[in-house]
């Protein structure tokens, strides 16, 4: 697992998730380009939903098993534990 790739409050919540493969964690995945084809597979495989060849940020429920695989991936910049907004 690439600790560097991750924000603070999502390794604190992976570092509090057993490593299992049930998607409990709302992550925004951010890739250096936009995906290639093969790339798209390999998100989509692991959970990441709406993965287009346009967009470079993109947002999926994950397990720790697959955030902990995408950390690896050369070509994902950050993963970050979603947040919820508040109204202005």
């Amino acid at each position: 697992m690439n600790y560097a790739k991750m924000d603070a409050a999502l390794s604190a919540a992976i570092s509090e998730q057993p490593v299992s493969d049930k998607p409990c964690l709302q992550v925004s995945v951010r890739t250096v380009a936009p995906p290639d084809a093969k790339q798209q597979r390999e998100m989509e495989q692991l959970g990441v939903r709406g993965v287009s060849p346009k967009g470079k940020i993109f947002s999926a429920e994950l397990s720790p098993r697959a955030v902990s695989q995408l950390s690896e991936k050369p070509w994902v910049r950050l993963l970050s534990l979603a947040r919820r907004l508040k109204p202005l």
